[in-house]
C-alpha cells in the first residue's frame, strides 16, 4: 500500500515538474522595481567579471612591490576615476625593500 502511494506521488511529481518549470511567465513590466533590480544585478555581475578577468588575465600575477602590482594599482585608480569616484589616488606604503617578479613557475605532481 505504501509503495503504491510513493509510486503515485513520484508519478504526479514527474508530471507536474515540467509544467511548473516551463509554464509561461506573465509579461514583465520594464519599470517594475524587481525587474530593474534584477537587471542592475546582472549588469553589476558582468562588470565584476570583466574587471576580474582584466586583472587576472591581462595584468597577471601581482607579487608585492612588483611591476605588475604597480600596473594593477594604477589601472584600478584610473578605473575608479572613470566610474566617477572622486579623490581616487594611490597611498604610499612603507619601505618594503626589493620588489619581486615571477619569471618561471612549474608545478609537478
Amino acid at each position: 500500500m505504501i509503495k503504491r502511494q510513493i509510486s503515485a506521488f513520484i508519478l504526479l511529481l514527474a508530471l507536474l515538474v515540467p509544467y511548473a518549470t516551463f509554464a509561461q511567465q506573465p509579461a514583465s513590466n520594464p519599470n517594475d522595481p524587481i525587474v530593474r533590480i534584477k537587471r542592475r544585478g546582472n549588469e553589476f555581475i558582468l562588470k565584476v567579471m570583466q574587471t576580474l578577468s582584466y586583472l587576472a588575465d591581462v595584468i597577471g600575477p601581482r607579487l608585492t612591490a612588483s611591476p605588475n602590482a604597480k600596473r594593477a594599482n594604477e589601472w584600478t585608480r584610473e578605473k575608479l576615476a572613470s566610474w566617477g569616484l572622486e579623490n581616487a589616488h594611490l597611498e604610499a606604503w612603507g619601505p618594503f625593500g626589493r620588489g619581486w617578479t615571477l619569471r618561471v613557475f612549474q608545478l609537478r605532481s
